[in-house]
């Protein structure tokens, strides 16, 4: 296989991560209870980021979760999924912050943290450090 067709190879092998990603997330943002959502008195819920997400959209998608970061600052599943949207838009740098960002929180929350949050953040660090390696940024 010439170096190009590998390139283009791993760029549609990526999209097609993103695209079952963004559906794998959205089927985990519906299966998270309100119990989860630890800022239960604020007017915008913990998973408001990817509701109604619409991919041609994805600059008003950033920005209404940029909002429901800014309300949960203390909750890593916002950030777990602006991640998505923000890898969406080529921004990679950006989403790995959040993922580094979200497990730093979710390890401060101890045992009481949601399995299954823990379990995307950790699948997506381990994405972002082969990234970040790829690049020479790790």
């Amino acid at each position: 296989m010439s170096s190009a067709t590998t390139i283009k190879f791993s760029h549609l092998l990526t999209k097609l991560l993103l695209s079952g990603l963004l559906l794998l997330s959205n089927l985990g943002c519906n299966s998270r209870s309100a119990s989860n959502n630890h800022a239960a008195n604020t007017s915008i819920s913990s998973q408001a980021c990817l509701e109604n997400l619409n991919l041609q959209k994805l600059k008003q998608a950033l920005q209404r979760c940029n909002n429901v970061v800014s309300e949960h600052q203390n909750n890593p599943e916002p950030l777990n999924d602006r991640y998505l949207i923000y890898t969406l838009l080529g921004q990679s740098n950006l989403a790995c912050q959040d993922i580094f960002k979200g497990l730093k929180l979710l390890n401060q929350q101890g045992a009481s943290a949601n399995p299954m949050v823990r379990h995307e953040l950790t699948v997506r660090k381990d994405s972002c450090m082969q990234y970040l390696n790829m690049t020479g940024k790790g």
